[in-house]
């Protein structure tokens, strides 16, 4: 892919880099844009993470450079040295941030929230890239609302108005959350043999998120029981604990109650998992909520109970449009949760509504969409450094490349 002959650059010059971290709903919408962009024929991609090991797990199979700077987190409450250690690191971070802004000479930066997106923006905005930010939530993070005044475009995953940017309405553009196409398939029966179980059989597919949920791993391995009590060997369930001690637990539970299905700490193919099941039960992260459309699963959405969380307005938006139930933990019992489940794999009319509905909510191009929009931005970001040419050495004309 070439531009016109309109004096910008091959899209194979462009330097992009790409910052996100801090949880798998930032950084698998990053990882989904960078494989659309080299499709585009972009080949200076540049990752920008944090040091958590999540992140570093996430990101391993990554081909280009990466950076990863500091954890730090905006402090949710006031305090004196939580805000002190936050103002140093943030400090330390912009000087690094700015070293690796001139040392690769980006001519755009995609942020896509999180604590590991700030000081990288900032600093590649104020040396001349073009910024744009990825808002994956209903709810806007903190890093995105304060980097959105210096965005060139505001990209958002949900339609309609988001709070907090809406005087920035002239530069946002509803692309949708970028999915990880690559990776997802339908083959129902070879995603359960891979798995090692049935095909045929009623399939709950259960998850907390990329760190997982004690709440849903302790409810629903309960819930799972009542279930193979009211409908036996009929019902079976994929249940994803995230790596941490509530893997074996929830393992043995399984197996000492004889309840059909899988128990797996992390699945490197989550595309069999979202093959093989009929509905999910799952937390409101974006990067989830937006795969399980694809497939046109029906969703039972348990948002993590923060008041300051995004996942509640997902959640709820999902809802409102039928492809999902929103329940909230403190209303939530195991016997709610049981009736649910059954009543929508009990239910035809209400599985295949369900079912249009969110595969109504998915945007499978994506990707391919905020793509676009990032190689715009690219050349005219050349214009105002016609040096930038990422040498450090001539300066050239532009209209000699086309």
């Amino acid at each position: 892919m070439r531009y016109r002959k309109s004096g910008r650059p091959r899209v194979d010059d462009i330097k992009v880099m790409l910052a996100a971290g801090g949880s798998g709903g930032h950084i698998f919408p990053c990882v989904s844009l960078a494989s659309e962009l080299e499709k585009a024929g972009v080949k200076k991609l540049f990752f920008v993470s944090s040091k958590r090991q999540l992140d570093r797990n996430l990101l391993k199979d990554i081909r280009y450079p990466c950076n990863f700077f500091s954890i730090n987190p905006m402090p949710s409450s006031f305090s004196v040295k939580g805000f002190a250690v936050f103002g140093f690191k943030c400090v330390t971070d912009l000087i690094r941030s700015f070293f690796v802004v001139l040392r690769v000479r980006p001519d755009v930066v995609v942020g896509f929230g999180g604590y590991s997106s700030g000081t990288i923006s900032l600093a590649a905005k104020l040396s001349g890239a073009a910024l744009v930010i990825h808002e994956q939530n209903v709810v806007p993070g903190k890093a995105n609302v304060i980097l959105s005044r210096f965005a060139d475009k505001i990209a958002l995953s949900f339609s309609g108005p988001v709070p907090g940017l809406e005087r920035f309405s002239a530069k946002t553009v509803f692309t949708g959350n970028p999915i990880r196409a690559d990776i997802l398939s339908s083959d129902r029966q070879g995603s359960a043999s891979r798995l090692g179980i049935p095909w045929d059989r009623s399939t709950v597919l259960v998850m907390g998120g990329s760190q997982g949920s004690r709440f849903l791993n302790r409810e629903l391995s309960e819930v799972a029981l009542k279930v193979k009590e009211r409908r036996g060997d009929t019902v079976q369930f994929v249940h994803i604990t995230g790596r941490g001690e509530d893997n074996k637990s929830v393992a043995e539970f399984y197996e000492k109650n004889g309840i059909p299905g899988k128990v797996f700490s992390f699945m490197e193919r989550i595309d069999d998992a979202y093959a093989v099941s009929d509905i999910a039960v799952s937390r409101a992260g974006a990067a989830a909520i937006f795969e399980l459309a694809y497939y046109g699963r029906p969703m039972i959405l348990v948002p993590y109970p923060s008041s300051g969380n995004s996942q509640i307005s997902n959640a709820l938006f999902f809802a409102s449009r039928g492809a999902a139930l929103c329940r909230q933990e403190k209303d939530l019992s195991q016997e709610t949760l049981t009736h649910d489940i059954l009543e929508i794999l009990d239910n035809p009319d209400k599985y295949a509504a369900m079912r249009e509905a969110a595969l109504k909510l998915a945007l499978p191009h994506s990707g391919r969409i905020l793509a676009e929009e990032v190689i715009a931005l690219a050349a005219p970001a050349r214009y105002r450094d016609p040096c930038r040419n990422g040498s450090g050495g001539e300066c050239g004309n532009l209209n000699s490349k086309t």
